[in-house]
């Protein structure tokens, strides 16, 4: 990795073991099974769960992602860029008093079905990201009392040339909104998250587009007295040159309505260049496919950019860097 911002230079050059999953499953019977992944890198299990399942309709009962954000949901060993997008990490990743939290692991119970094209799923959760042990074993307390509600509902199929894909989600979590910490607009104060998103997924021949848009609702987001409506959306077309080579982009762009971002909240590896109101990031990469996604090598350049303070001031902060990734899947 090499970043650094306009104000505040901060080069990086490391190597670093990003994912290292082991995953056993086994069957159960005729309509049952279950699924332990550990992620040895980040130190906790990246899923969890015992399964039910019913011809197309399966129930999961444990730990896993939540049908919220295209891109989160989107398996990290088929990612086409090495990273998610700066918009998805801001809207999934843990609260920091700037990032909500509104997606990615959770413990509950995820009910999924099919009926012809069209797909949909519900769930209900804990409140909170389940990525600790701490988490995940944790009882409820005034942070996170209450129960979170998901649905999520599309379709798909194949057309002459290639395939389409459409889809939207919700997550209500109450008690979720506010700031981090427990100041008196902090988690668990009273204060709501709602999150929504569309998506699609496109293919023409050797051409691919991908893209989703995020918003949400976020209590007391800003101030004890303001709340926040952050959006963002995120651009991905890809061209397949042949089996072995593809060539992909990407464009997000991230409006926080006053609550926030830091540069590094959003683009793995870069500094945080202050608190800022909106964050671009840009991506170009080549993958090369020694063996489909078991087996290849990505390598891309990303920009990113945050911009004007949530006062209202004039600043940004600019990172530039230079990825590369080996992956085994086996």
């Amino acid at each position: 990795d090499i970043a650094g911002t306009a104000n505040d230079p901060a080069d990086t050059h490391h190597f670093f073991l990003r994912r290292i999953y082991l995953t056993v499953r086994a069957d159960l019977g005729a309509d049952w099974n279950t699924n332990i992944t550990y992620d040895f890198a980040g130190g906790f299990f990246d899923a969890a769960w015992l399964q039910w399942k019913s011809g197309s309709n399966t129930v999961d009962l444990g730990l896993r992602k939540v049908n919220l954000g295209y891109e989160e949901r989107t398996s990290s060993g088929s990612l086409k860029a090495i990273e998610r997008s700066g918009v998805t990490r801001y809207f999934v990743e843990e609260n920091n008093g700037r990032r909500l939290g509104a997606g990615s692991y959770r413990v509950g119970v995820f009910a999924d079905g099919r009926n012809g094209k069209l797909f949909y799923g519900a769930a209900v959760t804990n409140p909170e990201r389940a990525v600790s042990f701490t988490n995940s074993a944790g009882t409820g307390n005034n942070t996170n009392n209450q129960f979170a509600y998901w649905a999520n509902a599309g379709f798909n199929g194949s057309h002459s040339t290639g395939t389409y894909l459409f889809g939207a989600g919700v997550g209500i979590l109450p008690d979720q909104g506010g700031k981090s910490g427990t100041s008196p607009f902090g988690v668990g104060t009273g204060a709501d998250l709602s999150v929504w998103t569309v998506y699609t997924d496109l293919t023409f021949g050797k051409m691919n587009l991908a893209a989703e848009y995020l918003t949400a609702d976020v209590d007391r987001g800003v101030y004890a007295t303001q709340d926040a409506t952050p959006w963002g959306y995120w651009i991905q077309p890809s061209f397949q040159f042949s089996d072995k080579l593809e060539l992909v982009g990407r464009y997000s762009y991230l409006d926080t309505d006053g609550r926030g971002v830091n540069l590094s909240d959003g683009v793995r590896s870069a500094p945080g260049g202050g608190t800022m109101d909106k964050l671009t990031e840009m991506y170009l990469g080549l993958n090369y496919y020694i063996k489909g996604n078991d087996l290849k090598f990505q390598l891309g350049w990303v920009y990113g950019k945050s911009e004007d303070t949530i006062t209202g001031g004039v600043a940004e902060a600019t990172s530039t860097g230079i990825r590369s990734q080996m992956q085994l899947n086996f």
